[in-house]
């Protein structure tokens, strides 16, 4: 019997009151991540982000703060506009395993062997 896949598993897609202080921690972190790769602020639209035990799933697109285009560095190649990241909490502190940002391939295809005691349930629709 898998332990991990009887978790309670919260929908962080829209925010509410019971999540928004979670949510906005878990975004601001990739929001810094991709800041500071790209040199531009974002904000993101949420298509998928479920939370269980010490995992988080996030799924989304990015639009620049200010409304402006997206500007990608021409000499290499980008899917634009999605970002994927993966959660995890150490010692009671969010901190992101894997993410990418506007990637050609799907860079998260076997994740879950990669970290086999994330729920399986917040990789689900």
């Amino acid at each position: 019997m898998n332990l991990y896949s009887q978790s309670v598993v919260l929908d962080y897609k829209t925010k509410s009151k019971s999540n928004e202080i979670e949510r906005t921690y878990l975004l601001d972190l990739l929001r810094a991540r991709m800041s500071n790769k790209f040199k531009q602020e974002f904000i993101f639209v949420v298509e998928h982000f479920k939370v269980s035990g010490d995992y988080a799933w996030f799924r989304g697109t990015a639009k620049r703060k200010d409304g402006k285009e997206i500007e990608l560095t021409e000499d290499i190649a980008y899917d634009c506009c999605h970002v994927e990241a993966l959660y995890k909490k150490n010692n009671g502190k969010w901190q992101i395993s894997e993410s990418a940002a506007f990637s050609t391939d799907v860079w998260w295809d076997g994740i879950q062997q990669r970290y086999p005691k994330a729920p399986k349930e917040i990789f689900q629709e």
